[in-house]
């Protein structure tokens, strides 16, 4: 089992990461439905504020966003910190959520972190493998 996800290590197919991208899709999209019916505001910086503030319910999901946003800012940069990553990938999860959105760029990045997280365990298995047969094929005697 894969401790992070709870998943087999040996699963050929990963369902999570096909809702992750199907999520992925529709958060690319569903955003820009809606600011596409006004796009003079996505023109000018003030007007997009002033709208997205205009009433406490507005306001109130603005809010929760902007705060969900820095949330998964901070866990992305612990996340890339715990796989070894360059902490410039965040560059690119910044781009996505303030260009697309945040239902955009969580998804992308749950399926790209599952990616790397099997690569690592097939790597580590595959290692194993090697340490405990030599050339021949005989079991290695150090287990």
């Amino acid at each position: 089992m894969l401790k992070a996800t709870n998943l087999p290590i040996t699963c050929p197919f990963n369902g999570i990461k096909v809702l992750y991208l199907i999520l992925t899709i529709a958060g690319s999209i569903e955003p820009w439905f809606w600011l596409l019916q006004d796009p003079s505001a996505l023109l000018s910086p003030s007007l997009f504020l002033q709208q997205a503030f205009a009433n406490n319910i507005a306001a109130g999901l603005t809010t929760d966003l902007l705060i969900s946003a820095i949330a998964f800012f901070c866990f992305v940069w612990i996340e890339l910190k715990r796989l070894n990553l360059s902490h410039t990938w965040i560059i690119l999860y910044i781009g996505l959520t303030f260009g697309v959105g945040l239902s955009c760029s969580l998804p992308f990045f749950l399926y790209w972190r599952e990616q790397r997280l099997e690569r690592t365990v097939r790597n580590w298995m595959g290692g194993i493998h090697e340490f405990r047969t030599n050339s021949r094929g005989d079991r290695n005697t150090r287990f």
